[in-house]
Formats: C-alpha cells, structure tokens, sequence
C-alpha cells in the first residue's frame, strides 16, 4: 500500500465498477437460487427470486458500498492516518451490517422465501442480524481493499508521471546547457579569428562578420530543438567553413560526401559544427601548409554514420590535458542523453597519418520522428575542440 498521498482516484468511476461487479452477482444469484431451490425440492418463482437477490445487491451498491468508498476516500491509506484507519473502519463496519439488517428486516415480506415463519420485528432483527454479519464484515474488507488497492495504483501511476516529467525536465535542462557551454565556444572561437584580420584584411574581416551573422540567426532558429535534419545541418556547417576559409584562404580544403538517403535523417542539433572545428584547429591550423578536412555521412543498417577527417598538424596519440576537447566532449553528452547506447563517438588515427572522429545516431528519418513522442535519452561530446 502507498503511504504517500499523491493523485487520488475517480470515486465516481470506482463506483461505477462495483456497480457493474453487484449486477453481475444480481443476476448470477437470482439464477443460481432458483435452480438450487428447485433442486431441494422447494420451487420459487423467477419473480421471487428476483426480489431475494435484487434487494441484497441493491443495498450493497446503492446504500453501503458508496459509504465505504466515502469512508476510503476521506481516510486514505498514509502514516499520518493509521491510527485512525482501524477505529474508524470498525465503526462503518458496525454500522454496515446494522443498515444491512434493518432494511432486510423492513422488506422481510419481500425477501424471504414462501412459507417462512412469521416473526415479530425484534426476533425477525435478530435472525438477520446472526444471518448477515459475517458476509457483511466478509463484503465489507473486500470492498474496503479494493478500494485502497484502486488508490494505491492511482497514486503510483501518478508519481511514475511525475518522475517522468521531472526526468524530462532534467535532460531538456541538461541538452540546454551543453548548447549553451557550445554556442559561446565557437562564437569566441569565429570572433578570435576577426579580430586577428581586422588590421590586415578588413574586407575578409567584414565577410566574415556577415557570415557569423547567418551562422548565429541559423543557431537561434534550432536552439530548442534538441535534434534537427541533418540537411540543416549541412547548411550550418557550410556558412561555418565560408567563415574559416576567409580566415585560412587556399590552406583550408574540405570535402563532403553525404548519401541523398541521410539528408532527412535525424541528428543532435549542433553536430556537425563542433567536429570541423576540431577538425581544423588540429588539422590545418597546425600545419604550415594546406590541410584537407573531409566529411561523409550514409546509412549503414539501422544507423547514421558520420566521419570527420583532417590532415595531422600535430599528433593525436596523447590527447591534450589526457582529454577531448569541450566540443567532442559535449557532443559525446548529448549522445549519450538522447540515444542511450545506440549513440556513440570515436576517435582514431589512422594508418596514412590522418586523424578520424566517427559519429553513429540510430536512422530515424524527419517523418517518422514527427509522428512519434520524442523521449529525450542521450549525450555525448568527445573531442579536441
């Protein structure tokens, strides 16, 4: 039994159930009597048996169970409570089965089988009160369990949604935080880099400041979604390089190679940017000459598959500070939060020299996503950025 006080139940439609439970014993009763008397050799009519388990039923669900369900619902099953639950069950109890008596003693003519012995009111009270205490107090804790058993589950279901909404709300303001550590990361970053061409190419400066313009209206436009397309992706990340290949000129290469079947995929907003940066701070920011950062992305399975691969400036054997950078580090968060286990990052070296950060997130195309109810579940970031 809960001992917290959380939603309670609807009495009405609990009610509702017990009436529907008291007509369906009406029925079996009425059927059941008449062939079990008819069988001892002692034959009632339908109507007479009507009567005899109509009333008994009747009373049940029109008179004692709404005064038990009341009585439940004014004392529910908590701590402060329990020193009150047993005398106050004992009373409703007594005056249960004096109810029950006394009607079935008024309507004795209408209840009681043929050729029963007329009894004055007193002895005829006493023959039902021994007759129907026990089943009474039997009904009576049947009824009483159900009915804490019914608010039991509605409290529990009401404090799983609770916990639900509170676990939604933790990893929305968990996903908003990482975006809000990202977002200022490459805005300083861009920013760094106008300010160092601000004295020797103003022109290039003053590009470069239109282009961080877009860049910043097309965060804002997705800052609450926590996955986008990964077309708009895509967009995102080309406005980014226009900015860096101002800064870098002919020393930044890139290359994309995106399968058509991936564009309407679903991935973590703000992806894609943070690994070309990393990709270029240490690719060609470190090298004196040109340097070449290629991504691809296709489908593999059930799965999105995204690399990003730079030229070595310097060697990725022994990460900086023994760890990935904030951008790979956050992306990595934010994997793990909305994919669980089925999102993942990991670097590598690879044998011709160059350095490679790998990205899978589960395929769920932008239709598919739209129709579902999206549960927030991941997090990730690794890196150097």
């Amino acid at each position: 039994m809960s001992f917290r006080r959380g939603e309670s139940p609807n009495w009405r439609r609990v009610w509702v159930g017990f009436l529907f439970l008291w007509t369906t014993f009406a029925v079996l009763g009425t059927w059941l009597n008449y062939q079990f008397l008819l069988v001892r050799g002692r034959p009632i009519s339908w109507a007479q048996a009507i009567r005899m388990n109509v009333v008994g039923y009747a009373i049940w669900a029109f008179v004692l169970t709404p005064a038990i369900l009341f009585l439940c619902a004014r004392l529910p099953l908590t701590r402060k409570n329990l020193f009150r639950l047993v005398p106050a069950h004992l009373f409703c109890i007594a005056g249960t089965v004096l109810v029950d008596v006394s009607i079935k003693t008024q309507l004795h003519a209408m209840i009681s089988l043929p050729n029963s012995p007329a009894l004055s009111l007193i002895p005829r009270f006493r023959a039902y009160f021994f007759q129907e205490t026990e089943p009474d107090v039997q009904i009576y804790l049947v009824v009483a369990v159900i009915a804490y058993v019914v608010a039991h589950y509605v409290d529990l279901r009401s404090q799983e949604r609770h916990a639900a909404e509170l676990q939604t709300d933790l990893v929305r303001a968990e996903l908003q935080v990482l975006k809000m550590q990202l977002q200022p990361h490459f805005l300083f970053n861009t920013l760094h880099s106008v300010a160092a061409l601000v004295n020797t190419d103003p022109r290039a400066a003053q590009r470069m400041i239109c282009s961080l313009g877009d860049l910043l209206r097309m965060s804002l436009v997705g800052e609450d979604a926590p996955e986008v397309t990964l077309r708009r992706e895509l967009e995102f990340l080309k406005v980014y390089f226009d900015i860096q290949k101002v800064r870098f000129q002919d020393r930044l290469v890139t290359e994309l190679n995106v399968a058509s079947e991936v564009l309407d995929a679903k991935v973590p907003y703000l992806l894609l940017q943070p690994l070309a940066e990393n990709a270029i701070k240490h690719g060609v920011g470190r090298r004196p000459g040109c340097g070449k950062v290629e991504i691809s992305a296709y489908r593999e399975s059930h799965s999105v598959c995204i690399f990003v691969i730079n030229d070595n400036g310097v060697s990725h054997a022994a990460p900086e500070q023994g760890g990935l950078g904030i951008g790979l580090e956050n992306i990595r968060s934010r994997l793990r939060i909305l994919y669980g286990t089925s999102g993942r990052l990991s670097v590598q070296d690879l044998a011709d020299g160059r350095f490679q950060v790998e990205v899978r997130v589960p395929f769920r195309e932008e239709a598919i996503v739209e129709r579902e109810v999206r549960s927030l579940s991941v997090a990730g970031a690794g890196g150097r950025g």
